[in-house]
């Protein structure tokens, strides 16, 4: 399975686009899918783990990270979660608002597409406006 991802950051005024194309995998457990494939970083070579659960209810929890460094969010549209950013450092509270979810899967072949756009803050200052897209097709 391919994952093809592109974000776009809006912080501080400035802006940043990224793109990955990676082997992932899919696993669906009765009504939730998965998404699986690890974030390698161009200038490191790091791998990072990334996980997508797509619910049945529409709302989506993404984890990043293992260990140390780890950051789970909740995209649910119009609401606000509240998330933990563990780093080697302490933990740092995230406040997530999400303003578009949508979700487009078929099963012959198996494919979708996912938008989420969000921003995150912590207390009162907001952290930047983000937007996910990603593709994934066997």
């Amino acid at each position: 399975m391919r994952i093809q991802l592109t974000t776009h950051l809006e912080q501080d005024g400035q802006t940043e686009d990224h793109a990955f194309d990676e082997p992932g995998q899919l696993i669906r457990m009765d009504e939730t899918t998965y998404l699986r494939y690890e974030e390698i970083d161009p200038e490191t070579t790091a791998k990072t783990p990334v996980t997508l659960k797509i619910q049945k209810d529409g709302g989506i929890i993404l984890t990043r990270g293992q260990g140390q460094m780890r950051l789970q969010l909740h995209f649910y549209l119009d609401q606000e979660t509240d998330a933990v950013y563990s780093t080697p450092y302490g933990q740092i509270p995230i406040l997530t608002r999400t303003t578009r979810v949508k979700v487009e899967t078929q099963d012959q072949p198996v494919a979708g597409k996912i938008d989420v756009d969000y921003q995150l803050f912590t207390g009162q200052e907001q952290l930047g406006k983000y937007q996910l897209r990603l593709i994934f097709q066997q």
